[in-house]
């Protein structure tokens, strides 16, 4: 039900929907149902896509969600590319990681956006949407970041190979605002990925030294935790190629645009295979129709290059430093 009409006259108005119908409104007065709306499913390809949810138990015996999308006419056994999109939360128990399940509607029609990665299923990729919990006392989940975003990926990645739903040595990761924090992180953290997409996001944490996401210590108070979840403090360590981009006039307080800028130099001077996008007129997040279109060309061209059809970068310092970035 979406609203009441006439509680006594029996009048509302109900949605219906089902994982492969589209939400339509109704009218239901006195028993008689009348249809409101006739809404299209634009992207019936991707509605009726292969979708498979599972939970994963990672080696501490905490167990998280994981939705894989699937490319439509998916043959079973089939490893494919992958790139998994991801944004880590954090949480004090198993208990509190489990509580939104019980509301989990399994029979929601799927919306896709401008920026829905599941697109890449139309590409033959398989795109991964891993829950990443970060798990400790209240207030000190994050001295547990990097072990826990570890131990996640590493947990999806077995079991994923289990099912025989991805190749391992053509994966992807990529994020955006805490997901690409979260990406780079990983590409320095781990040897799992090829290729990364981050957008629009922080990866030296001293520049919001009062706090960030759920963490309420300030630097002063955990310093160990600030720099060991600061991306940028390990930027040689980076393995795969990285994509990033951000907006120019992004106003978000903790995703300051020069937060990419130096961790461009940086890479560009460590001569890693990396690259930098920065649009104009552009806050927290893309959505001028030019500014997507160009980064969807340079999403699907850097994937394709470093994880479908991998190719061996050119790390030297003049390759990278002639071709790294575009400002």
């Amino acid at each position: 039900m979406t609203s009441v009409l006439d509680i006594d006259a029996k009048r509302l108005v109900i949605g219906v929907e089902s994982p492969t119908q589209v939400p339509q409104q109704f009218l239901l007065d006195n028993g008689v149902r009348k249809q409101l709306t006739n809404n299209e499913d634009m992207h019936p390809d991707l509605t009726n896509a292969p979708r498979e949810r599972f939970v994963v138990e990672r080696p501490d015996g905490f167990k998280f969600r994981v939705v894989v999308n699937l490319p439509p006419g998916y043959q079973r056994g089939t490893k494919l590319p992958a790139l998994f999109w991801f944004y880590p939360r954090e949480y004090s128990t198993q208990e509190a990681y489990d509580e939104p399940d019980r509301t989990y509607n399994k029979n929601a029609f799927q919306n896709f956006g401008v920026r829905s990665m599941e697109y890449f299923v139309r590409l033959g990729y398989a795109v991964v949407e891993p829950d990443a919990p970060i798990v400790g006392p209240a207030g000190e989940m994050n001295n547990n970041y990097v072990n826990d975003l570890r131990n996640n990926l590493s947990a999806t990645i077995d079991e994923l190979e289990r099912r025989e739903l991805v190749d391992r040595a053509r994966l992807a990761i990529g994020g955006h605002s805490y997901g690409a924090f979260s990406t780079v992180n990983a590409m320095v953290n781990t040897p799992f990925f090829k290729a990364g997409i981050a957008g629009d996001g922080a990866y030296n944490r001293t520049l919001t030294p009062l706090g960030f996401q759920s963490e309420r210590r300030d630097f002063w108070q955990a310093p160990n935790v600030y720099l060991g979840m600061s991306p940028f403090m390990s930027a040689n360590n980076l393995t795969g190629a990285l994509l990033m981009y951000h907006g120019i006039h992004d106003q978000n307080v903790g995703t300051d645009p020069d937060n990419s800028i130096r961790l461009f130099h940086a890479l560009n001077g460590l001569g890693k295979t990396t690259a930098l996008y920065m649009y104009p007129l552009e806050d927290h997040g893309p959505v001028a129709q030019e500014t997507l279109l160009d980064l969807w060309a340079r999403w699907g061209a850097w994937l394709d290059k470093y994880v479908k059809n991998p190719q061996k970068a050119d790390n030297s310092p003049a390759a990278t430093k002639s071709g790294g970035g575009g400002r």
